[in-house]
């Protein structure tokens, strides 16, 4: 049988240090890279790993403007991940999927910029609500 270790328990269980959380709009979260670098620490690396369970999904490309009044597009796609956890011998612990829609403007002539952006945004957004089901560590205190 495969299983956390007692260190790796005892981490988990901990208040999440308060340096860790980010603040934007009232809104407190953590960073995308803050999860992965805390994947990193908690299981090693190599042994945690996501997965696209379906392509991202684009859901609109809309013409708009800039605050500044010039032509942009909005953009919008959706994304699902699948992250998966082992242990140190590479044995299966957990599997959790999270999913998001993650948005952005850019001006007309960065198009492609306005849909790489809203991919990695929907992404990162899904990462975070897969990781959330390992507890406090993840940023669930903070839902």
């Amino acid at each position: 049988m495969t299983a956390l270790t007692p260190r790796q328990i005892e981490v988990l269980l901990r208040p999440i240090k308060p340096g860790r959380v980010a603040r934007r709009d009232g809104q407190s979260y953590l960073e995308a890279y803050d999860i992965r670098a805390h994947m990193n620490r908690m299981f090693g690396f190599g042994n945690w790993s996501l997965t696209s369970t379906y392509p991202p999904h684009l859901i609109y490309e809309q013409e708009t403007t800039t605050k500044a009044g010039k032509p942009a597009f909005k953009v919008a796609y959706r994304a699902t991940l699948e992250l998966e956890v082992g242990d140190a011998e590479g044995h299966h612990l957990a599997s959790y999927t999270g999913s998001a829609v993650g948005e952005s403007i850019m001006p007309d002539f960065k198009r492609g910029d306005a849909h790489d952006m809203a991919v990695k945004t929907a992404e990162s957004q899904a990462l975070k609500r897969a990781a959330m089901n390992m507890g406090d560590q993840f940023g669930l205190s903070l839902y």
